[in-house]
């Protein structure tokens, strides 16, 4: 009696297949792992900074309009409402040329680094939607006062400018008792759910 079975080019032809597969499904697979992971970063970095806003508020009668600088704001209010663990010396925020020349640097706990960066009094208040389905907030059409590397000092340390390509630096702004995302890329990765179900 003969045993039946698979000849080795049958194998090797299912194992090339499986690969090539892989190969194409890679990509997208950790790209997608990316996407939530930043994305779950950058929810609790916009969390931890209007929470600290709303603490300081809270124990001082302070907003963010009553402070006059980056580093008057990260010393005065960040580092004393946020669990920070490094000082502002630390250079994550280089490599960009001379857009983050005057960043004033704290990094928290969980590892993210923010850079407060062209900030003076803020506005009063964001309380208006902007885009056309209506759930992302408005911001001005200042420079962003923050920017939140959300994997810290790993690589690439560069910004995102392609929910394509995603890097791990986002920005925000900061308004005098909320901070909120700032930039297309930005608000559309946090927002992306929520715009692909509203009809």
């Amino acid at each position: 009696m003969k045993k039946k079975g698979f000849t080795l080019a049958e194998v090797l032809l299912t194992l090339v297949i499986i690969g090539v597969i892989s190969v194409m499904i890679f990509p997208t697979v950790i790209n997608n792992t990316k996407r939530h992971e930043f994305r779950s970063a950058i929810k609790k970095a916009l969390s931890n900074t209007n929470r600290a806003l709303e603490l300081n508020y809270g124990l001082t009668n302070l907003t963010a309009k009553d402070y006059t600088s980056n580093d008057d704001i990260v010393d005065n209010l960040f580092k004393k409402r946020m669990n920070v663990i490094e000082d502002s010396d630390l250079k994550t925020f280089t490599g960009e040329g001379d857009e983050y020349q005057d960043c004033s640097v704290f990094v928290t706990a969980d590892g993210m680094v923010f850079c407060v960066i062209n900030f003076a009094t803020s506005s009063d208040k964001v309380d208006n939607i902007c885009n056309s389905n209506n759930t992302t907030p408005c911001v001005s059409d200042d420079k962003p006062n923050l920017y939140i590397d959300v994997n810290g000092v790993k690589q690439p340390n560069q910004a995102t400018t392609s929910l394509k390509k995603l890097k791990d630096i986002y920005q925000a702004q900061i308004y005098s008792q909320k901070v909120v995302p700032y930039g297309q890329v930005t608000q559309e990765l946090l927002y992306e759910d929520y715009n692909k179900n509203k009809i």
